[in-house]
């Protein structure tokens, strides 16, 4: 004969490690306290934490230094040099014929020279070149002259404007400002990536999170079915007890208690895994140190609503950072070419200088307008510089833009056809999660009304403990079913906003 109260104490035994676990589980979520998260404040965090938006940004910030290196072009350069030396040369059989006495074996030259110029390239393309400059110099061949007063020394000035005008190659407004145009460019691509990056970060943040909000239903239903079956546990030992129910009644009930903690486990660890992809995103260890936190915002409501794929599409044209960074490239693609082809043009250059002269033996009569003005000097003509047979280097870097200007058009292109399809299949999506959460929606309602009734049945004597577990479980289960198309339609959503660049407007920065 089976001692039952024997029976039933071994039987009992792993639930009551259970309830020790539980509690101790529960005393060790009570001291962590964890906060509530919305999602709005996860979407700001990863916004201001995630490495890759970090590393966009400082992408951006590099871009727009290209702004001020190509202002840097336009902007005036002075130039100053003070030298002080001796020259001394011997000289060749003709100066010394020419060079009476000692005089006449050397050349010496003791001075100093101080130039001053500032030159500026002009939109046109044009430098221009202002230059002045003074040496105080003496020799010993002017030393040596009777007339020349004592410690005297000669004050030769010069000023003089000089105008260098491509006529070809580096001529043009287009050309000269070419580099300050890419440099917009490359910061509005830069701009736009830093845009399509966070989209995606927040896109996949978003979706974490509505996961993480599923998963916590999950634990929630798993701990419902759990207290059901601790109550219908108690229900059927007091009735076995009593004779009114067979002890392979409470047996099952074991089981299916069994199975809901080996199903809040698996919740439990389905939690923790979305928990710590979202804080991967937030740059965020989990561990002893680590806030703990829940999910604060419910799953989004179901809308039934139309969407006209000719409206995405349209609004993945205006905004959809990829497709604005493409084209941004093809016209800085644009740019390089007319730059490349003008490359390829031989340099033909208009030189015009104009300066005047001036000797004294002080430095201010030399600098003195009216005694530089009778020693003029001008000059007026071309430079050419043309390679000898073809220009290997200037074709092949024309044909080079032209290959990266058409491999940019056909991504683009690529691009709109894969932007099409995107929003064909988030659109789907939304309606295929639509159609199943209304049919699980009547699913749960049914599998309510019949616990309820099966409930009433069981009341009256009419029913069995296993049905009500079967009822119970399949009620929460349904429930479950119709949160998870609830998760199907807000992913759906959010694929559908990320098709058409909107996401990010939910929540402006």
């Amino acid at each position: 004969m089976v001692n039952f109260s024997e029976a039933r104490g071994r039987r009992t035994l792993p639930w009551c490690l259970f309830a020790v676990l539980a509690a101790a589980s529960t005393g060790v979520q009570a001291q962590d306290k964890p906060s509530t998260l919305s999602l709005q404040a996860l979407v700001s965090q990863v916004r201001e934490l995630n490495k890759d938006i970090l590393i966009k940004r400082a992408e951006k910030g590099i871009a727009a230094t290209g702004l001020d290196r190509a202002a840097a072009a336009f902007q005036p350069v002075a130039s100053v040099s003070a030298t002080e030396g001796r020259n001394r040369q011997p000289s060749t059989y003709e100066e010394k014929l020419t060079r009476p006495g000692s005089v006449g074996s050397f050349y010496q030259r003791d001075g100093q020279d101080f130039t001053a110029g500032v030159s500026q390239l002009l939109p046109s393309g044009a430098k221009l070149e202002a230059k002045s400059s003074l040496s105080r110099f003496i020799t010993n061949v002017n030393q040596a002259q009777p007339d020349r007063p004592a410690g005297a020394k000669d004050n030769r000035t010069f000023w003089g404007l000089t105008v260098t005008q491509p006529l070809a190659k580096d001529g043009g407004a287009e050309v000269t400002q070419a580099r300050g145009l890419v440099a917009q460019l490359d910061l509005a691509v830069a701009e736009q990536t830093q845009f399509d990056t966070e989209s995606s970060v927040v896109a996949d943040a978003t979706l974490a999170y509505y996961e993480l909000v599923l998963a916590q239903h999950r634990v929630s239903a798993a701990h419902e079915k759990i207290r059901t079956g601790q109550g219908l546990l108690s229900q059927a030992r007091d009735l076995s007890r009593q004779g009114r129910l067979p002890e392979t009644e409470v047996w099952e009930v074991e089981n299916s208690l069994a199975r809901f903690q080996a199903g809040l486990s698996e919740a439990m660890q389905a939690e923790r895994e979305r928990l710590n992809r979202l804080n991967t995103l937030l740059m965020r260890a989990t561990g002893a140190e680590a806030p703990v936190w829940r999910a604060g915002d419910p799953l989004p409501e179901v809308t039934i609503r139309d969407a006209a794929p000719s409206h995405s599409l349209s609004l993945a044209m205006e905004n959809r950072p990829d497709f604005l960074m493409y084209k941004k490239l093809i016209e800085r693609e644009g740019v390089q070419l007319v730059y490349a082809k003008n490359q390829a043009l031989p340099r033909i250059d208009l030189v015009a200088s104009y300066g005047q002269n001036g000797l004294a033996y002080a430095a201010r009569t030399a600098l003195n307008p009216s005694t530089m003005a009778d020693n003029p000097t001008w000059t007026l003509g071309l430079q050419m510089q043309i390679p000898l047979g073809e220009n290997r280097q200037g074709r092949a870097d024309v044909v080079a833009a032209q290959l990266r200007r058409e491999n940019a058009l056909l991504t683009l292109k690529a691009l709109e056809v894969q932007i099409a399809n995107d929003i064909d299949t988030s659109l789907s999506m939304r309606a295929s999660a639509i159609e199943r959460w209304t049919h699980w929606q009547s699913v749960a309602k049914r599998e309510q009304q019949q616990l309820e009734l099966e409930r009433k049945r069981f009341t009256a004597g009419r029913s069995e403990m296993r049905e009500i577990l079967m009822r119970e479980e399949r009620a929460v289960n349904s429930r479950l079913m119709q949160l998870e198309q609830q998760l199907a339609f807000a992913k759906a959503q959010v694929v559908l906003e990320s098709a058409q660049g909107t996401l990010l407007q939910r929540w402006p920065s």
